[in-house]
């Protein structure tokens, strides 16, 4: 296990998993077990009983495959892949642990799990939309996108600039300016590992700063605006009312649109019925869906928002 901090409470965390980098696609997740205190006994007034030595993590945590690469330890002459990165927002005790583990930390992982997003046709641009951490499920995605040779677009935000999940470059002239984004500064933050790909970077934060001031999803909205009918899909993955903008802003401008949601899950294998949205079937009723098993990608238009 290695780590790498990327803003103020977000961080990447690279994990040796051969197996899972090398089956792993864009959209699908892990569930990772963090090290947790063993239950102890202790014997009071001759009467046995459990005592937690440390509070216990007993359900493993699902975490977007960010990126898969390839170690500089590894021996394989076929060039595999066998490391997986992981981009994880410290908001509880878990993911704060999880950030506090020594380097090179065995961690039980298991994966990889749901499904995947259904890549553009041929030549057709993909604009890709995230809401602070939900960049986490779109990573892997991008750079399989730029690897095809579509153009490709991301959108992301967060309420700050030291919140986005990742790390951040002033641009200049060197880097191309789009313009369906209006109310950019003259001088605004990018980043230079997506520009590296050849993805066009916007991004947002609620409190302004050197970037657009305002939602991600206004940034979307002018893109497609600019683009017209068709020509363009949609991914996208943060929170709930972030992706409902997303999908009325597809549907409006005709785009095929796939979010990627978040809900609580403990199995990750379709048995506790933790992580189920509701959906509209094709004959027009409401049904349901699992995350961890029919998702969790999903057509936007089939989620009952």
């Amino acid at each position: 296990m290695a780590r790498k901090r990327v803003s103020a409470d977000t961080f990447e965390m690279a994990l040796l998993c051969p197996r899972i980098a090398a089956a792993a696609r864009p959209g699908q997740f892990v569930n990772l077990l963090l090290p947790s205190p063993d239950f102890g006994y202790r014997v009071l007034e001759g009467v046995a009983w459990h005592e937690s030595c440390g509070r216990p993590f007993l359900l493993r945590r699902p975490f977007s495959i960010y990126r898969t690469d390839r170690s500089d330890q590894s021996d394989r002459s076929d060039g595999a892949l066998d490391t997986l990165a992981l981009l994880v927002k410290e908001v509880g005790e878990g993911t704060r642990r999880l950030g506090e583990l020594a380097i090179g930390t065995s961690l039980k992982v298991l994966g990889p799990l749901g499904n995947c997003f259904r890549l553009p046709p041929a030549g057709t641009a993909a604009a890709l939309v995230a809401g602070g951490c939900g960049w986490a499920g779109l990573g892997m995605l991008a750079r399989e996108l730029r690897r095809l040779g579509h153009p490709t677009y991301a959108f992301i935000g967060a309420q700050s600039v030291e919140a986005l999940p990742v790390e951040t470059t002033v641009g200049g002239a060197s880097l191309p300016r789009e313009p369906f984004v209006e109310g950019l500064p003259d001088v605004c933050l990018t980043s230079a590992e997506l520009e590296s790909l050849g993805v066009v970077v916007a991004l947002a934060a609620e409190s302004g700063g050197k970037l657009y001031r305002g939602l991600v999803t206004d940034l979307l909205g002018a893109f497609l605006r600019k683009r017209g009918q068709g020509g363009v899909n949609v991914y996208a993955c943060g929170p709930r009312a972030m992706l409902a903008r997303v999908a009325e802003l597809a549907r409006e401008h005709g785009a095929p649109c796939q979010v990627a949601m978040e809900e609580r899950m403990a199995c990750g294998m379709g048995v506790c019925n933790s992580c189920v949205v509701e959906v509209r079937l094709p004959d027009g009723t409401l049904g349901h869906k699992k995350l961890c098993t029919d998702g969790p990608v999903l057509d936007a238009a089939q989620v009952n928002w």
